[in-house]
């Protein structure tokens, strides 16, 4: 490889993946999504169809770099610029058609993302991916912007490589002359390998997490409450609420999410819900907004108040009504995870 070659590459960070699904070298799973931003986007992607549904094995070419981000990422944003700045390029050069772009939005609704388009002038394509759902068939791919780079081979889009953060203009260009050629996928660290994992779990025994949890039941209960583990099936745990040695129709679930943001924070959090599904409170363990700063009484309480009496399952989360002040992504992905335990209510045991 040209020695400048590889010093872009190696400017770039390659992706801390805690639980990454595909490695360099293997066939990527082949995501799909409801629609393109707008109809003009299908034919930059080389689709024939300017409308509806389509697959990432749909899309014809020899090199295809998907890019996750979210509108309300700092970093994503000053990435955009850059990737325009690259798409545009090659759409007037020899590589077009055989490069393609699709930028995916993880976590963001369509119907938001058309407002930031136009104020940052983009004309690659877009796709929403609101709850999250092609991001997580990656795995736990990290923190956005992430840029994947893959090469069609045996008709099969293949891992060349994957990177986080922002990634220059001439980055852009030295990955893709990278997939282009013949020669083999570089080694980069998988989870453990000089990499930090991008978030952690807490156990349930952890110092403050029970006096929390017995916090979060008796303001749902209404009145002073005890506590105990309870051991589900398919080894999971919850908190279950009791008065005066009874068990009440109330439990609470500790759970993490890791941060999409590359700056930002894991979220930590508990909520109360009943066998019904239906949530009915929320504790915050850590969770922070712009700047890392953790929430506060007011942030909880507005919070507790979007949430209280909605169902798990099916759970939608609406950035203009749902998001505490510059906390929308963290927002976001707590309604996320409660909505993903819907499933725990089968687990509880029968009255």
């Amino acid at each position: 490889m040209a020695v400048g070659l590889w010093f872009l590459l190696s400017l770039a960070q390659p992706a801390a993946a805690a639980h990454m699904l595909v490695v360099p070298g293997e066939p990527m799973p082949d995501l799909e999504f409801e629609e393109l931003l707008a109809a003009q986007d299908y034919p930059r992607l080389g689709l024939p169809q300017r409308s509806g549904p389509f697959r990432l094995s749909q899309v014809p070419g020899e090199v295809l770099i998907v890019e996750f981000f979210n509108k309300s990422c700092v970093p994503c944003q000053r990435q955009v610029r850059h990737l325009e700045a690259f798409y545009q390029e090659v759409a007037r050069s020899e590589l077009a058609g055989r490069v393609r772009v699709l930028a995916v939005a993880a976590g963001n609704q369509a119907k938001y993302l058309y407002k930031y388009r136009e104020s940052r002038g983009l004309t690659y394509p877009i796709a929403a991916d609101p709850q999250f759902d092609q991001w997580r068939r990656l795995g736990d791919p990290g923190r956005t912007p992430f840029s994947l780079f893959l090469r069609k081979k045996d008709g099969l889009w293949t891992l060349v490589n994957s990177y986080f953060g922002v990634q220059l203009e001439s980055e852009f260009h030295a990955h893709t002359r990278f997939a282009l050629s013949r020669e083999s996928v570089p080694h980069h660290p998988r989870a453990g390998e000089n990499s930090e994992a991008p978030h952690f779990a807490l156990p349930l025994e952890a110092p403050g997490i029970q006096e929390a949890a017995l916090r979060l039941l008796g303001r749902a209960a209404g009145t002073e409450v005890t506590v105990q583990v309870l051991a589900l099936a398919q080894g999971t745990s919850v908190y279950r609420a009791f008065r005066q040695g009874r068990p009440l129709d109330l439990y609470a679930r500790l759970a993490t999410r890791g941060a999409v943001c590359e700056v930002c924070h894991a979220v930590h959090f508990l909520f109360a819900f009943d066998s019904r599904g239906r949530v009915l409170g929320f504790e915050p363990i850590h969770v922070t907004k712009v700047g890392n700063e953790e929430w506060d009484l007011e942030d909880n309480r507005f919070f507790e108040g979007r949430l209280a009496g909605r169902p798990m399952a099916g759970l939608q989360f609406d950035p203009e009504m749902d998001a505490v002040s510059m906390a929308t992504m963290s927002s976001a992905l707590i309604f996320d995870e409660v909505r993903r335990a819907a499933d725990l209510v089968k687990l509880l045991p029968r009255p």
